[in-house]
């Protein structure tokens, strides 16, 4: 072979890296790209929340009421109205208070049976009073489960709940069982075998729920496990706000991922899941989280 020349080997390995080179150059344009529209999608979200302004113009009719299974079954929040004392004030879920002026005190909170909050904790900021009812732009939501199987371990959806952005419930219904409760889990659940029968199956539950979240930013704690007892893998990453992730409140608590009670007491001055859960009242608490913080918030969504 003549001093100098190539070989065929030789030519071939450098073909190769040739293509290999380009080939990275391709994928680091992909993803310069993928980023790219994913910011470019996020500021798209921003500027259609504006100045707080989060009420959809074409959502301005009725208030959505919260969602009623038969009249045997009765909703999730009247099935636990009944449970409180004769003569007080029928709010268990809502816990809505009188909107409170700048300079006025803020008035005290009647005593009375309560699922989640103590008759003498602190007035409850959850609801906004006078805010619209009907659907909005940010949605929160949570579900409660019971157990299934010999020891009950497995989950399945037995209510689940959607607020909007001021804390006005817009759904809320238990869902019938699809296989055979083992463990309704009513401490804390709260769902006890009366509030089943007669309720929505799952299938129509799911399209509902579905159909209501579409196209809007849903808050929750810990909404990976809602979604799964939901069936739902498709709702857009960039338009779920997830409070048990937000590193912001896991940095206020050592780097560990904070329970909503503990979020709710540090930020809100609210003491909430004492006993029973309400997957309404643990939905307003995670939307009144989102609205505190939620400058910040989708700030920090366009820098990471």
């Amino acid at each position: 072979m003549a001093r100098g020349k190539k070989s065929k080997n030789d030519h071939d390995t450098e073909n190769d890296l040739c293509d290999n080179d380009a080939k990275e150059q391709q994928d680091v344009k992909k993803v310069k790209k993928g980023k790219k529209e994913e910011i470019n999608v996020l500021k798209e979200i921003q500027q259609a929340l504006g100045n707080l302004n989060l009420v959809e113009e074409c959502d301005q009719e009725e208030p959505v009421p919260a969602r009623m299974v038969d009249k045997k079954a009765g909703s999730a929040s009247d099935k636990n109205n009944k449970k409180g004392k004769k003569g007080s004030k029928e709010e268990e879920f809502t816990n809505e208070q009188p909107k409170v002026e700048k300079g006025r005190k803020k008035k005290k909170k009647k005593k009375g049976k309560q699922l989640d909050v103590n008759a003498n904790d602190a007035p409850n900021t959850l609801v906004k009073t006078n805010g619209f009812a009907g659907i909005t732009k940010i949605l929160g939501m949570d579900c409660e489960m019971v157990g299934v199987g010999l020891s009950g371990k497995h989950s399945i959806l037995a209510r689940v709940s959607i607020v909007n952005q001021f804390g006005h419930t817009v759904y809320d219904t238990f869902v019938a069982p699809s296989k055979q409760v083992t463990d309704y889990r009513t401490a804390v659940s709260g769902v006890r075998p009366e509030d089943l029968p007669g309720a929505p199956h799952f299938k129509k539950v799911r399209a509902e729920v579905c159909k209501l979240i579409a196209g809007r930013i849903l808050v929750g704690h810990g909404l990976s496990h809602d979604f799964k007892v939901l069936c739902i893998n498709h709702h857009p990453k960039e338009m779920i706000r997830d409070t048990a992730e937000y590193k912001p409140f896991q940095a206020a608590f050592g780097g560990r991922r904070p329970s909503l009670k503990k979020l709710a007491e540090s930020f809100l001055g609210e003491v909430v899941q004492t006993g029973e859960h309400s997957s309404v009242q643990d939905s307003q608490v995670a939307v009144r989280l989102y609205t505190m913080f939620m400058e910040e918030w989708e700030a920090g969504l366009l820098v990471n």
